[in-house]
This record gives C-alpha cells, structure tokens and sequence, in this order.
C-alpha cells in the first residue's frame, strides 16, 4: 500500500500537482446546459470527449493544469494554539488577568497569585477539553475514492484502461464503473454503456435504497439531485452493474464540492451604515456570532467590570484622593475583585466538562463544551430520517396472502377481497434472522395505522404467533418464493456481541431475513442433510441458530435471470431434488415491481386472475404503500422434472409467463425503537421535532405517523416536498402558520432555508443528520449534531457528533443541557450573591471612621479574596454538578432563554442584601454592643492592642458570613423550594463541600500569626452565640421568601399548551434512559 502511494505522489509530482489544497481546484467547468437533461452524445461533443478513445495524455494534462486536481478542500486540523487564543480570550477571563495585574501592581501579592492560579486553571481545563475532543473528530477519512478506472489514448494509438489516483480524473475523462466501486467524481452516464447499473447515494440525498441509473436524459431541469437518474455523483457507491460515464465535473464544483463551499457561507446580513459597523463591534465582543452562553457571560463580565471599576473608585475616594495609604489601595482592588466571581470561569468549564465526559458516555461526543448549553433553549430539532429516526437497513415488515385465514399445514380458501396480512418482529439488529412473525386480525385498508395500537396487542397474543412448521400453504410458498428468488447471502457473528451481517442487494437481505425468520432460509433449502429435520419453534429460545422448517429435499438452480431496470423484476428456477420417493418437480419463481409482474400472472391459488381480483390486490397494495411501504410482488409455478432442460434454454420473454401470483411483500426502512420515546420527550418538552429527507412523501408520512411526529389529522402544509418548499418565497414561508413538520425529496439548500426560516421567526434549532446533504444546515444551525458514520463534511460542520447515529441521543443531550442550564442559573445565583454580600459589608464599612479619620474594614483584604475564591468555588462547582432533575422535559423552551431573569434579579438582591446585613449587624453588636465603640488606630494594616476589639469584630463577621455563605449553597440547590423539600443527599460532593469549608473557618479564627498577622482576626469566644444566633435568621427568613414565591406562582403561572404526543408514544417514553 506504501509503496502504491509512493508511486501515485512521484506521478503527482511529475504532472506538476501539489498535495497541499488548491484554492484553483476549479476553474468553471459549467457546461452550457444541464447535463442529465442532454443525450449523452451532446455531453461529449461539449466537452471534447470520445466514447471510446477517451481523451488524450496531452489533453489530460491540459486540463488538469486549467481545472486542477479532483479533490475536495480538506477540512482543517485543529490548532492548539487557537484553542488556546479562544480560551483566553474570554471576555472574564480578560478581565481577571487585568485584576491579577492590578493586583501586582498595588503589591498585593497574595491576590494576584490566587487570581493568576484561577486564570491558569481555567485556560487549562477548557484548552485540554476542547482539544480531546476536536482530536477525536478529526481522525477522519475524506469522502471520495482513491482510485479511478479510466479509458486514455496515447497520442495517435489505440485507447487503453488505466488505473490511476482520483486527483488526476478530469472533465471529459471516460471512467468505468462496476460493482463495488466509488464514483470519482460527478458523470453522465454513456448510451450503450449502462447495465443495470445502480449506486447508494444515501450519503448524499437521504434515499434508503441504491438508485437504479438510466443512459436517457432527464426531462426535468430543476429536478432535486436523487432525481437526475443519468448522472452519478462523486463519492457515491455502485451497488449493482456497470457502466461508463463521462466526468462532467471535478473537485469542488461536484455535487459534494458545492455542499464544502455552502460550508464557508454565512447568513447574509442586511445592515449598512452604522448599524454594521455596530454589528462588527459586538461580535468583536463576543457578545454577537456565538453561542448563547458565551453571550450570557460575556455580558456578565462586562457588566462587572463596570460595577468594579465604580466600587475601586468609590474606595479610593473615601480618602478624598489626598494621600492614598497603601492599605487602601489593596482594600480598593479587594473590594473590586470581590464583585467579580473569580471561579466562575473555572466552575463553568469544570461543570461543561463532566458534561461533556457524561454524554460522551452516551454515545454524544461534545466538540465545543458551550453547545450543551446552547441545547436547552432550542425550540426545533430538524432530522434526516434515513440511519437517524430509522435504522438505516431495510426489513420485511408485511406479507400478504390472498387467502382466508392462517390455517396451519393446510391450504386456506382463496380471498383476494380481505386476504391474510403478517406483521415481522424486528430488533435492534435488522439482519437477525429470528424473530416472531404474527397473523393481523384486522385487515389491511388504506385507513389502517403503519403499527397497532400497543394496548390490543395485549389479547390473544400467543394465538396470533405463527410456529414455522404449521405455516398456511400459502405462506409457505411466498416464503420459498422469497428465499429461492434471491441472491443475498446472512453471516453469523464474529462474537456474541456483534450483529449479524449480509450481502446483497438491500430489498434482497430484507425479503431473506423474513424467509429465515419463516424457516426456510436459502442455505436450508439449498443443500441436501443426512436426516430430514424437525423445525424450530421461534418460541424454543434464544440461540442465535435461525428457525428451520421442516424439508424433504433441496433445490438446485437451474437458471437465472437477473433483476433488470427497465422490466424491474427478477425470475429465476430451482429443480426439487426429493430426499424420498416424492415426485421431483421444476419450481420457478418471480419477484418484482407489482405493476410489472401482474402483466405475466395469470392464476392465484389455482384460480383465474380476474380483473375483479386484480382490482382487489391492487387495493392491499395502496394500502401498504400508504404506510410507507415498498411493496413487490411474489409469483411461482410448478412444471415437470423433465423440463429442466427446456427451462434453461428458454428465453427471458418466454420464461417469465403464465406464473401464479403468490402475495405481497411490504418493505421498509423501520424506526429505531428509540425514536417515538425520543419525539415524546421533544413535544413534551415544548420542542417541534422535524424530518428533512430525501425519501418520498409517502415514506416519509408513514414514518413521521408511526414515530408521532405527525398527528392523525395533520395539516396539509404539515407535509411538504423539497421543490414546494423552495417554490415558496422567503415572505411566502413566513406567512405560513406553521413551518412544515416533513419535508420529503429534500434538497441541501431546502435544508439550510429551512433553517433560516425558523431563525426569521426567533426561534433556535438543532439539525442532526449524517450525510454530506445536512452539512450547510448543520452549519448554520444553533447547534449541529452529525453522526459518527456520517461524511467527513458533516462532522466537522458539527458541534456535537453522535457515535451510535441514534436520535434519542440528540435528546438526551438537550436534557443534559437543560440541567446544566439549570445548575449555571445556581452557582451563579450562589457566587454573584456572594458578591454582593461582601459589596455591602465592605462599601458599608467605609462609613467606620477610626481616631486618624481613616476607614476601618469590617474585613480585610485577605479575608475578602478567601471568601471569594476558597469558600465559594467549591459550593459552586457542586451546584454545577447537581444530577438532572426529573421535570427537566417537562419545561417549555422559554424557561432556557435567559438565566438572568426578574426573578433571578429579586433573588439575588434579596439573598445578598440580608447575608451581607446579618455579617455587617454581628460587627455592629461586637464593637459597639459589647465593646465601647473603640475603632483604635491604624487596624488596617497590623496587630496592636487597641485594635483588639476591632480584631474581634472581624473574626465575627468573617464567620458569619461564611457559615451562612456554605448554608446558602444548600439553599441553592432549588429556588422555591424549602430546604427541606430537596435531597440533600443527591449531590454528596456539595454536603462534604459545605462541611469542611465551614469547619475551615475554625483554622482561620484561632491559628495564631494566620488570625492575627494575615487575615487580621482575633479569637473568638462568646462572640459564637451571635454567629449560629444570625444563622437561624438567615434560615427563617429564607424559608418565608421561599413561601411567599410558591404561593406567588401557584397563582400566576399557567400551563403553556402545547401539542402533545399520542398516548402510543407516551407508553414508550421508557425507552429513553435519563441523564
């Protein structure tokens, strides 16, 4: 493998072509007209091409020097130092290195090592976070193929294949395509040239099965890519066939390099003037283009930075500006620092952070820690369906039988009219090829839900299971029938833990899975054993060993005639070799598209196919389509042994004729059982779920209903498709009532204008997807959630990247978010009002005048920066880590907005005002209650005996207020209601904080030279009485605020309505564990 790539950049660097990007990867290389609508003919005339030859070494390297290399811009790698840079350039953290310096400056040396260590720490943890996740989501493969088959002429000699690296196929290469292979890049298929041909273009236009391609245009110019069937598109598959296609485009102008480049784009601006230079300025702040909680807090910083600067000024001038001692300078940075919440920052990134590793343990990887918070505020999650609300693999989920009842071992009487329907079981592993199949007891009708109502599942369950050897005879032919005409092969597991694998076409592996699952799986039926055998009950247990019907014989192919596009069926015969006497006979089969294989069924159960009857099945098959269901049709006959011979030398036309039609096969792509819970939790949640898929209408209908995002009676703009959606003006799409839920045969740029639409009505959203089709979307959502499996294009454009591709994931993570939503409104509420308790005691203490006219502090500097960093970031990062509380999903988005809210405002004057009064009032009580009044002389600066009393006044407001300051962090934890009312016990980081950083005051009032000499305390004595005394105020009066705001909102707050889920959805809530 070295080696082929040693040779492949030597051949690169001889044509002159750099490995590194190229910003001239793409020159125009738009033809005149749209190439699916063309004949192929007109496509290589346009582009100097031959059909045959292939272009020439000299034209080749002319082209690429104009076009250059077929290669996409790779994504770029993530940069320590950006990271770095981001970190740092944090508005608070800005504002706390100011602090730091101000605090060298004024020698205060103690401060400005604590700021500069909460500095250090916070840049560390978040850099270190950031950085393991953007590795993780940058080890990716780029999408595209590394090699091309192409057809070339060497100057004036005979054409000749050659395999050569995708960066040298050009616009006009001639490229052969076969089975297995990735497209290089986007291409017209040739006339004459395509057979069979089908690619997966899944990754690019959401649709859950290959595209069958065709050599003749396209009528429709506008059609949505998935449509332009005679072109395939760079980075696709080839599923089935071959073909050669001439290259169109190269590079970026492909269908996935236009989706790259819709990546650099932003939502345009419409300003001018000063209003954009306005705009400039604020996102220069960070308070514009990011997300909301970067917001929320850069505004906070600059808001205190501004309240810090008035309280220094306010200290300062307590001296008159005249002969500012140094002890008022420190006091003056001290009392500005203690606005500020100094942890804050490291509390935010250490409390995004074990978010980020507990969702990360949920299958969430978080690329930026700030979008978990960005998710509780979202309104709408916009999806793909296909691997993200679906599984991602086809399944058999009906057969139909035009037969009276399920009668076991016998054959029922024919009844085209009502027919037996049968519902499989699948898992979470599609390929599992066991699983109970069930005979409905309700008929199938155009009315009938995709799924039964869980509730009359419940009667007669075990009379509906049907055992795989008492199978009706007619059920028993459909499955030979879908077993023998196919050519999909099931592997077991490597272990017990992985799941089963297959290979073959899609609708092949889901109609051989269900003939398993009935006990005659192909390889069963196809091979001669010793002893015939018993079958195996699907009820006998769990083995991984797939059920076997019981067999008398095997059956030999004879001949096949594959699956072809233009008659869309396949037909194939088997010879029944007896293990007994019993008669050997020859059995033929035909499967296909319905409407292609009526025209060759003449009987059904040995009866004429009337048109009447015809008219009837044609009923069950519009029915089961209207459950979003690929229906084919099953047909068989039964000839003598003796025409084996003339079976195979007989042509196609003449083969496939006077078969009898057996019954019908539903197939789809199911829901993962996760989903309906997860669309639950969204509407419970007041948030809008939304599918944008490149599947049909009807596909997706039936998925949304089954699922629960569409009621019953939705409304018909509820449903739309890609290209009524985009007919619709800007103005259009807002004037509508409500945005559609479904949006089928969805384009890229449907997806991105559906977003725009929800953002002009100031609402938020999600976009999960997978493909490279939801890259732009995820772009410009508010937040992008890409899958693990998905393109390289998606995941980087994503802030959140989902390892198991699950949709209830994304919810998990938006209730992770909104608790920690919920746990920053607490630790902010407990620093800020921290904060401003130390504001009042230490503003309020200017007033005290001692004999030399100078301020005396209630606390000193020392004690002022403890309180404000040592006690109160520990509390606060518990807050941060409170477990998610079980209304979480139960609150409109709106209660996520804004965390300073008025009664955000109310709380946090309240809560500080009376702790920084009951401290201020216990050093009132000491000084002039106790002692006479004395303030002494120069107590700000060391210890004497006349400042004793003072000392002792200062160790009693420092206890007081950081006891109350630790039970306030209790009080924290809900904010309505009562202490008493929460468990205290949840969050045991929070319980061992509080104890120990109470008990640390203790140290601090009674060690000598730390009491006396640093935080200038004296040791207390009686002066305890007053501290617990202020304690069970502080209690009673919280407690009765408390009060007042639960009988406050009990009168005024009202439900908000919403549309609610289906009682079907609400039973599977369960499904979804809680964070």
């Amino acid at each position: 493998m070295t080696k082929t790539n040693n040779n492949l950049d030597s051949s690169n660097a001889e044509k002159g072509i750099s490995r590194a990007d190229t910003g001239a990867t793409a020159t125009s290389q738009s033809l005149p007209f749209k190439p699916h609508t063309a004949p192929s003919q007109k496509v290589l005339d346009a582009l100097g091409a031959n059909a045959n030859k292939g272009l020439s070494e000299s034209d080749v390297q002319k082209r690429l020097e104009q076009h250059g290399p077929n290669r996409l811009k790779p994504p770029k790698k993530p940069s320590i130092f950006n990271i770095v840079l981001r970190q740092i350039g944090n508005a608070m953290t800005v504002i706390l290195i100011a602090a730091m310096a101000v605090s060298f400056g004024t020698m205060d040396w103690i401060s400005g090592g604590v700021i500069g260590a909460l500095v250090v720490l916070n840049v560390t943890v978040g850099t270190y976070t950031e950085w393991q996740a953007e590795k993780t989501v940058a080890n990716l493969e780029s999408v595209g193929a590394p090699q091309a088959t192409v057809v070339r002429s060497s100057d004036g000699r005979e054409s000749t294949t050659k395999v050569i690296a995708v960066e040298e196929v050009v616009p006009g290469d001639l490229v052969l395509l076969k089975n297995g292979d990735i497209v290089p890049a986007d291409g017209r298929v040739l006339e004459g040239h395509c057979s069979n041909l089908e690619c997966d273009e899944a990754f690019l236009t959401g649709e859950s099965l290959p595209v069958a391609k065709q050599s003749d245009p396209v009528d429709e110019e506008d059609c949505p890519v998935g449509d332009r069937l005679s072109m395939v598109f760079s980075g696709a598959q080839v599923t089935k066939g071959r073909a050669r296609v001439v290259i169109t485009t190269t590079g970026m102008n492909t269908e996935i390099g236009k989706i790259a480049q819709a990546l650099e784009s932003k939502a345009k601006k419409t300003d001018t003037g000063f209003a954009a230079y306005w705009y400039k300025f604020k996102v220069i702040m960070g308070v514009a283009e990011t997300t909301p909680l970067q917001i929320k807090l850069n505004k906070l910083a600059y808001f205190l930075l501004g309240c810090a600067i008035l309280i220094a000024i306010i200290v300062v001038a307590s001296t008159g500006f005249k002969n500012v001692p140094l002890s008022v300078a420190t006091y003056a940075v001290a009392a500005a620092v203690s606005i500020l919440p100094a942890s804050l920052i490291a509390v935010v990134s250490l409390t995004l952070a074990r978010a980020s590793t507990d969702l990360a343990n949920r299958n969430a990887l978080v690329r930026r820690m700030d979008a978990i918070e960005a998710l509780a505020g979202v309104e709408n999650v916009c999806s793909d369906k296909t691997g993200t609300l679906t599984v991602g693999r086809m399944v058999v989920r009906k057969f139909w039988v035009p037969a009276l009842d399920p009668r076991a071992n016998e054959s029922a009487p024919i009844n085209t009219r009502r027919g037996q329907a049968y519902s499989f079981e699948t898992g979470s592993d599609p390929f599992y090829p066991r699983g109970e199949i069930r005979s409905d007891r309700e008929e199938i009708s155009p009315d009938s839900t995709p799924e039964n109502d869980p509730d009359s599942q419940e009667l007669d369950l075990q009379e509906q299971v049907i055992l795989v050897d008492e199978l009706e005879l007619g059920l028993k032919n459909l499955a030979l029938c879908a077993s023998l005409c196919n050519q999909a092969t099931l592997s077991r597991p490597a272990d017990n833990e992985s799941n089963w694998e297959a290979n073959g076409d899609p609708t092949e592996i889901a109609l051989q899975v269900a003939a398993h699952k009935l006990g005659h799986g192909k390889p069963f039926l196809t091979h001669s054993r010793p002893h015939p055998q018993r079958a195996e009950s699907v009820r006998s247990g769990h083995s991984g060993r797939p059920p076997i019907a019981g067999s008398r014989g095997h059956y030999e192919q004879i001949i096949e005639h594959p699956f072809d596009s233009t008659v869309k069926r396949m037909s194939i015969a088997y010879r029944f070799v007896p293990d007994d006497n019993k008669e050997a006979h020859v059995q033929c089969f035909l499967k296909g598209a319905v409407e292609r294989v009526f025209e060759l069924c003449t009987t059904v159960h040995g009866e004429p196919l009337t048109d009447e009857r015809k008219k009837d099945i044609m009923v069950k098959v519009d029915a089961l389509a209207a459950q979003g269901l690929r229906v084919l049709a099953l047909c068989g006959r039964r000839l003598p042994s003796g025409s084996a011979d003339e079976v195979k030398a007989m042509p196609r036309d003449q083969f496939e004729n006077d078969f009898a039609f057996l019954g019908l096969a539903g197939i789809f792509d199911p829901p993962r059982k996760e989903s309906p819970g997860a669309v639950a939790d969204c509407l419970r949640a007041g948030i809008t779920p939304r599918m944008l898929t490149g599947d049909h209408p009807a596909t997706a209908t039936a998925i949304a209903l089954n699922i629960g995002i569409l009621e019953k009676a939705y409304s018909k703009e509820a449903v739309m498709t890609g290209q009524q959606f985009d007919a619709l003006s800007d103005e259009e799409v807002d004037k509508l009532p409500e945005l559609p839920l479904v949006v089928a045969r969805c384009a890229p740029e449907t997806k991105v204008r559906m977003v725009d639409a929800i953002h002009r009505r100031g609402q938020k959203t999600v976009m999960t997807g997978d493909g490279v089709n939801d890259s732009p979307a995820l772009k410009r959502a508010d937040v992008g959630v890409g899958m693990g499996t998905g393109s390289d294009v998606a995941k980087q454009s994503s802030r959140i990247v989902l390892s198991d591709d699950n949709f209830s994931t994304i919810i998990r993570a938006i209730r992770k978010g909104r608790s920690v939503f919920k746990n920053l409104a607490k630790f902010l509420l407990y620093l800020l009002t921290g904060n401003v308790s130390e504001i009042i005691v230490l503003l309020i203490g200017l007033a005290f005048k001692d004999e030399n006219g100078q301020s005396v502090f209630p606390l000193s500097a020392v004690a002022a920066l403890w309180i404000n960093t040592l006690a109160a970031g520990p509390p606060a990062l518990a807050l941060g880590l409170e477990p998610t509380a079980a209304d979480a999903m139960d609150q409109p988005p709106t209660s996520f907005h804004q965390i300073f809210t008025l009664e955000f405002y109310v709380d946090l004057v309240f809560y500080g005002v009376l702790m920084g009064s009951l401290a201020l009032v216990n050093f009132v009580i000491v000084l002039w209650g106790y002692f006479p009044g004395d303030l002494g002389r120069y107590c700000n600066e060391g210890d004497s005996e006349i400042c004793d009393p003072v000392f002792q006044a200062r160790a009693t407001c420092f206890s007081t207020l950081v006891i109350i300051l630790m039970i306030h962090g209790l009080e924290c934890k809900h904010f309505s209601k009562s202490i008493m009312q929460v468990d205290l016990k949840d969050n045991k980081v929070l319980l061992w904080s509080v104890f120990v950083l109470a008990l640390g005051t203790f140290p601090v009032v009674y060690i000598p030279v730390i009491n006396n000499k640093v935080f200038l305390h004296g040791a207390l004595k009686w002066e305890w009485g007053i501290v617990f005394g202020m304690i069970f105020v502080y209690l009673g009066c919280t407690e009765f605020y408390k009060w007042c705001k639960r009988i406050y909102f009990r009168r005024t707050q009202v439900p908000a309505p919403s549309r609610g889920p289906s009682d079907k959805t609400l039973k599977m809530e369960t499904t979804i564990a809680p964070v």
